[in-house]
This record gives structure tokens, sequence and C-alpha cells, in this order.
């Protein structure tokens, strides 16, 4: 079975969903299954199980993972069990193309993808894994959101759980696989500030489109060892909004934030002073969304929603 970063972001319940969903962070390991969406399980690892990279290996320490993986399954030993997984932002590459035609035949857009992602990618492009979306169409105008990831490191996270005995359909960032949580169909341009670890996610959204999407990893952050994620994340969030208004021609018109935890009042009346622009928590009807499981919560909704 060829696995798919990510399908059609149209399109993601054209088959029956997976029977399990999980999350995997530097920390942790989240599992659901639709069929029973309140039954949630999270395992909290001992000690880091990985450190993110789009360029180097991630998993630290596998193990850990494996020895959590029949905990937050209950020990479901069903045969053919599918999945789906969310991984980590910084793990993959994420950009919004935009082109005046695009190839009808799949080889030709593949191409097309990997020659346009080639310079701004810090893997080798050709030995990637890339796999995109239409999110828009008009004459003259096609709007591709584009995923890349380097094959080695997708199979480390692949690896925890096909040698599990899973079948993985769906292998998914974290931010996009939360784009549920952030509302469906509105007009009004929104800012997503997701927090995951040291990475920081922020993604401009429109009607369910992705306008722009940046990670910043914490961790590379050099010569201000003082500052607090709020002092970093304020100068982001600044070229965020300026691009909205500069790029896409309209201010943002709410400030969405997830998995800031008690920091997020602080930040979000930070925002709203600084940038005269609203603040909400990310939330799901499933639970409370936060750094090991917002990604998780998404998929939720939206195969079980």
């Amino acid at each position: 079975m060829k696995l798919a970063l990510i399908d059609k972001l149209q399109g993601w319940i054209s088959e029956p969903p997976p029977e399990h969903l999980f999350e995997i962070t530097e920390t942790s390991l989240a599992a659901v299954s639709p069929r029973n969406p309140r039954e949630q399980r999270q395992e909290a690892l001992p000690e880091r199980g990985l450190a993110v990279s789009p360029s180097a290996p991630n998993l630290l320490k596998p193990q850990l993972y494996r020895d959590a993986l029949p905990r937050v399954t209950a020990g479901d030993m069903t045969k053919r069990r599918t999945a789906a997984l969310v991984i980590p932002d910084y793990a993959a590459r994420t950009a919004t193309l935009d082109f005046d035609q695009f190839p009808a035949g799949e080889e030709e857009r593949l191409a097309l993808l990997r020659f346009r992602l080639r310079k701004s990618v810090p893997f080798p492009i050709d030995e990637a894994q890339v796999s995109y979306g239409i999110q828009f169409q008009r004459e003259n105008h096609v709007d591709v959101l584009a995923i890349a990831i380097a094959r080695p490191i997708l199979a480390e996270y692949e690896s925890i759980l096909v040698e599990a005995g899973y079948r993985l359909g769906v292998v998914v960032p974290s931010s996009l696989a939360a784009l549920r949580l952030c509302g469906n169909g509105e007009q009004k341009l929104k800012v997503l500030v997701k927090a995951a670890g040291r990475i920081i996610s922020v993604l401009l959204i429109e009607n369910a489109r992705v306008r722009l999407i940046r990670s910043l990893d914490l961790g590379e952050q050099e010569g201000e060892p003082e500052a607090t994620p709020v002092d970093v994340i304020l100068p982001f969030l600044q070229q965020t909004l300026a691009y909205a208004e500069d790029q896409i021609g309209q201010p943002a018109s709410q400030l969405l934030l997830c998995g800031f935890g008690p920091q997020t009042t602080v930040l979000g009346e930070m925002a709203e002073q600084e940038f005269t622009i609203p603040y909400a928590p990310v939330h799901s009807k499933f639970g409370a969304a936060s750094q090991d499981n917002a990604g998780l919560l998404g998929l939720l909704e939206r195969y079980a929603g």
C-alpha cells in the first residue's frame, strides 16, 4: 500500500474512517478510535522520545513509543487495524503555491511541485514524499497546499505503527490535522498560533483554505537566552499580520491559540493590546485541545463528527 502524507484536503472521508487515530509528539503518544470518540488515551513518556527535525533522524528512543502503544490502545489486537497518524509540524515542510496552470497528470503535477519546492526544503526533494491538495481553482489561478517530508523521516514515524501491525492510510502534520478545530466555511481571515514543545506554527486560514503556514523552532533561536515564548511569538505574529494586510489584502479578524496552557490568556491579552485582534483558545467538542492532542482531535471531529 502506498502511504499518503496527506490525501486530498476536500476528500479525507472518501474511504471508511480509520479504526484508530494517533498523535505522536516529543513527549507523548495519544490515541482514540472514531467509534468511541470519548475514550481518548494519552501516555506521557518518562523522557523525551524524539527531536523534531526535517533533515535529521527524529526518533531518539523509539522503544518508548512501542511500549506506550498497547496502553493507549487498551491492547486492541484486532486484525487488519487501519490507522491515521498525526506527526509534528516541523518534521515536514508545508507551503502554499500559486500556479497559472496546474497539469492534469499526476506525474507532471508532482514534478512541478518538486521543482517549486526544491530550494525551500532542507532535504533532497527528489527523494522526498510529496503530497498536495488543490485548495482553490479558477481560470489562470490554482492555489495548491503542498507537503514534503524526507522519506527516511517518514519511515521512522511510520515504523512505530506498521511494526505493530497497523495499516496506515494518512500521515499528516499536526496543524493541518487541527484545521477542523478552527471553524468551517467562514470567509473571515483567522490566525492560528499553535505550540508543540519548542515548535511554534502560525497559519493564516480563510474559508478552510490555508493562505500561509510557517513553523519556528524556538530551540534554534540564539542570542536571546532570556526570551520567553511570548517574547518570541509576538514579533512572529506581527510579521504574519503584516503579511495578511500586504499580500492578502485584508486584516486578520481573530487569533486562535493552541497548546499554550496557562499562558493562553497572557499571550491572548498581549496580542489584543498590541494588535487589536480578539483571541480565543482552540477547542473541540471531544475535549480540551493541547500540545499533545490538537491534531488528533481535529481528525476525530472529521471522522467522528
